[in-house]
């Protein structure tokens, strides 16, 4: 299931709890593989990448990543190996 992040969550993503709240919707809704889709997401804080991967990691739901800014994909991937080491 193809999700627009941007259209669904706004284009800055700053806090964790937009994060949370996010993988929430997700783990709620009856499938298991995500695709979220950032093409529409101008920036996104450490706080809010380092909550979402928390949050992913403790996911039961298969979620992915498309159209992330090379801005962005520098913060999630520093996120995501701070929190999968």
């Amino acid at each position: 299931m193809l999700i627009n992040v941007g259209a669904d969550f706004g284009k800055s993503l700053e806090s964790s709890e937009i994060a949370i709240e996010l993988v929430d919707i997700l783990n709620k809704i009856d499938k298991d593989d995500y695709i979220l889709d950032f093409k529409d997401v101008h920036y996104v804080t450490m706080n809010f990448a380092q909550a979402y991967y928390t949050a992913k990691l403790d996911s039961p739901k298969k979620i992915s990543e498309i159209n992330m800014s090379s801005e962005i994909n520098v913060i999630m991937g520093a996120a995501d190996e701070a929190c999968n080491p």
